[in-house]
């Protein structure tokens, strides 16, 4: 699948996902497959009391890289007690952009960890921690994917 064809699949799911029901908090993260939607959605209110920053301010972000993914690493070992070790394999920093909707712009981190099994690390799994400037994680809520309308 090219690069194109992704984004378009990518952008319909996010456009059902959101047109699904009506949403009360801020969605900040909508991510799936062809059976499960997960979004991590915050209250209106968490969002705005959040630490603000964007990338052209001064300084670091509100929240260190480190102690994201410690937050991150052991929310999961919560989430998945028979798995011992987790390695990252990827921190990103998100925008949540309102479009208008009257919700104040910010970003969070969106970390991705594998779990580590004898030594080596597995892929294809779903191990996505969102974490909030202020230290809190979001859990993920899980829907069927219902398809385009």
């Amino acid at each position: 699948m090219n690069v194109a064809r992704a984004a378009a699949f990518l952008m319909a799911i996010v456009s059902v996902v959101v047109g699904a029901q009506p949403r009360t908090g801020v969605l900040l993260l909508a991510e799936g497959d062809a059976k499960t939607t997960l979004n991590w959605e915050v209250s209106r209110q968490k969002w705005e009391a959040q630490p603000k920053w964007t990338p052209a301010s001064a300084g670091p972000p509100p929240l260190e890289i480190a102690k994201a993914a410690a937050l991150g690493e052991a929310w999961l070992r919560k989430r998945h007690p028979d798995v011992k070790q987790f390695a990252i394999s990827s921190i990103a920093l998100r925008p949540q952009a309102s479009f208008g909707s009257e919700v104040a712009d910010g970003w969070f981190y969106r970390l991705e960890y594998q779990p580590v099994v004898a030594g080596q690390r597995l892929w294809g799994g779903r191990f996505v921690a969102v974490i909030l400037f202020d230290g809190s994680v979001v859990e993920p809520r899980s829907e069927p994917y219902v398809g385009p309308r």
